[in-house]
């Protein structure tokens, strides 16, 4: 019985040390350039390359999309694959429905960025990206919406900038939780070192945000975004995308989906250019 013990220790430490050597194996799948399409001007989408240096001074790359009627400025933060060229349909829609200028960045490794992507480096990446908006457009409120990884992204850039708004997708409470996704009941996420711990987060941020989710999601959960909104801190509005899986929310819910954000956006930036 004592040596099934220690076999089970070992092996539980054996899965912890592959789980640090491999853990952004686990989390981020990273398209470099020039993998991806870089022609948004093929879908009539109008944009401007962006670089900036983040704090720790890496290079990343960024593409701004500006709107004639902007009433905010729209940052975007993707998921964990690709880069942000697999989300030029995403951003032509996006520009079509919502009065927003968009700003979506690359993450440290991804596309045209330089560096390699870690949990911190994320949130720096994010922070260099409202920090170049609110330097361009010093009168206009600044708004995030993270999808997926993005989500605990502009959470934690909520924790560390000021935003009119959040709106997170598609998204989770905690790495745990995504860890218990793929390994099931092996605790190897005790040893992990990422943590991405919006729960906490969100239960302290009182701006309003809104959550969206598909009820088919096979990546995350439907109930994990259910978990998420509720430890959030009001105001806030959770959105069901029915027949929505993780990656085509904006094409399964179609107006649903583009009215909800337009509404927010609308909604809480009627007197906020007075506030910046």
């Amino acid at each position: 019985m004592l040596r099934f013990f220690f076999c089970a220790l070992a092996l539980l430490l054996l899965c912890g040390l592959l789980l640090r050597l491999f853990e952004k194996n686990f989390v981020f799948f990273p398209s470099p350039y020039p993998a991806g399409f870089w022609q948004p001007a093929q879908l009539g989408l109008a944009i401007e390359d962006i670089w900036l240096t983040t704090s720790d001074g890496l290079k990343i790359h960024g593409w701004f999309v500006p709107h004639d009627s902007a009433r905010a400025n729209l940052i975007m933060a993707h998921g964990n694959g690709g880069n942000l060229s697999h989300r030029v349909e995403w951003l032509a829609l996006l520009r079509e429905h919502v009065p927003a200028n968009l700003f979506m960045f690359d993450y440290r490794g991804y596309g045209r960025s330089a560096g390699a992507a870690s949990e911190e480096g994320c949130y720096r990446d994010a922070e260099a990206a409202y920090d170049w908006l609110r330097q361009k457009f010093p009168h206009l409120p600044i708004m995030a919406h993270g999808h997926s990884l993005g989500g605990a992204v502009v959470i934690e850039l909520a924790c560390r900038r000021k935003l009119q708004g959040l709106i997170v997708e598609s998204s989770f409470p905690h790495a745990r939780d995504m860890a218990r996704l793929m390994f099931g009941p092996v605790p190897v996420y005790w040893l992990a070192s990422m943590k991405w711990a919006s729960r906490d987060k969100v239960a302290k941020l009182e701006i309003p945000k809104l959550f969206l989710h598909g009820d088919r999601d096979h990546v995350i959960p439907y109930q994990l975004g259910q978990e998420l909104f509720k430890h959030a801190a009001a105001p806030k509005q959770f959105v069901t995308l029915a027949g929505a899986d993780h990656n085509d929310t904006y094409l399964a819910s179609g107006d649903r989906y583009f009215q909800a954000i337009r509404d927010f956006v609308v909604s809480n930036t009627s007197s906020a250019r007075s506030k910046w």
